[in-house]
């Protein structure tokens, strides 16, 4: 057993670390806003509806035009400040959740393991989208006493959060989890209404949208200051993304085992401190992968589904645990397993190499090449 003075400094290290990482990435994301030419990232805040009319995500960067043309703020600023703004939530909401509750370092690990906090420096070129946004929603959806009012403003939240980006919509599964573990209640009213809800927009958005680039966004946006390298989301055409999974299936089966990996770690961790709770989660890992899957034939960003899984599921594991009725930092009494530490360092180097080397899917055998040239 860890002394409780020792304990808490160990905490507040841990604390350190978690604001190193922060500002590490608010460093590199104002690097990369800074950039002569853009890319992915930046291209996905920026689609508009100037370019065709009403599309799928194309609410952020008519925002951010009408802000450029009332204030004259720059678009890669604007995306950098909202950003920050976004990550500054995450990591405070993330931290409130932790304080909420009887916590021990198995689960500080599992906060940073690869898919989860330490994905943000790992990847930063794709780091910044728009799924911080997701992030932030489902810790406040989490955090406090879920109420009536609480559930009808996340509604109009959650609703207004599509037009952002409609991959929300796959993770419903996770609020309605998350509101079984913070009422206790089968709420069948609020869930259907939730489904209702969110099926009518998302369905709105895809019969009534434009394609995300309908021609001109490019030339747009390069008269607002702003241009594209050739990977961009302007020049991606999403019919393609079955063609390069047949012609990519080693690197997609290889995020697919990293996923799985990770889904074990935290089944690991319920399983040897929260046996009665176990087959719940193990239930709805099950749903939620079952709902989350379109993603992975839809859309090529394969590590980012794992990436976005593995945050949510972490608040999940969370919600499980003992409330911690004071406002001050309160360790259980789990042990501190070792191996847990030492599997997730090894992880973390596989994904770490994995992922400079593959971060899209399409260079699997930089990765083979890659290791037989140091250890071979």
């Amino acid at each position: 057993m860890i002394p409780f003075a020792k304990k808490n400094s160990i905490f507040l290290l841990y604390c350190f670390f978690l604001t190193a990482i922060f500002l590490y990435v608010i460093l590199k994301l104002y690097g990369k806003a800074t950039l002569p030419v853009h890319e992915w990232t930046m291209s996905d805040w920026l689609v508009n509806y100037e370019d065709g009319g009403f599309k799928r995500r194309g609410i952020s960067g008519t925002v951010f035009f009408a802000m450029q043309d009332l204030f004259g703020i720059s678009l890669p600023i604007q995306v950098f400040f909202i950003q920050v703004v976004f990550y500054a939530l995450v990591f405070f909401a993330y931290f409130k959740l932790l304080i909420s509750k009887k916590i021990d370092w198995n689960i500080l690990i599992l906060l940073c393991s690869p898919l989860c906090f330490m994905y943000f420096p790992i990847n930063l070129s794709y780091s910044g989208k728009r799924e911080i946004i997701l992030f932030a929603l489902v810790a406040y959806f989490a955090l406090g006493k879920m109420t009536v009012f609480k559930e009808r403003i996340f509604l109009v939240l959650f609703s207004i959060s599509l037009f952002f980006h409609e991959m929300f919509y796959f993770f419903l599964p996770f609020f309605i989890f998350i509101h079984i573990l913070k009422t206790g209640k089968n709420k069948y009213a609020f869930w259907l209404l939730f489904f209702a809800v969110s099926t009518i927009t998302v369905g709105s958005i895809y019969l009534l949208g434009a394609d995300i680039n309908c021609g001109k966004s490019l030339e747009i946006i390069k008269n607002r200051g702003v241009v594209f390298g050739e990977n961009n989301i302007f020049f991606f055409k999403y019919w393609n993304s079955i063609e390069i999974i047949k012609n990519e299936i080693s690197s997609y089966l290889l995020f697919i085992l990293e996923l799985i990996i990770e889904i074990s770690m935290f089944l690991y961790y319920a399983y040897t401190f929260y046996r009665n709770k176990f087959y719940t989660l193990l239930k709805f890992v099950l749903i939620s992968l079952i709902w989350a899957s379109p993603l992975y034939v839809l859309g090529i960003d394969w590590y980012r589904w794992d990436h976005i899984y593995s945050m949510l599921l972490f608040i999940i594991v969370v919600c499980m645990l003992q409330n911690n009725e004071n406002n001050k930092i309160s360790f259980n009494q789990n042990p501190f397993l070792k191996r847990f530490l030492i599997f997730n360092i090894l992880f973390f180097i596989f994904f770490f190499i994995h992922i400079q080397y593959d971060g899209r899917g399409f260079s699997l055998q930089n990765v083979k090449e890659y290791y037989f040239s140091r250890f071979f």
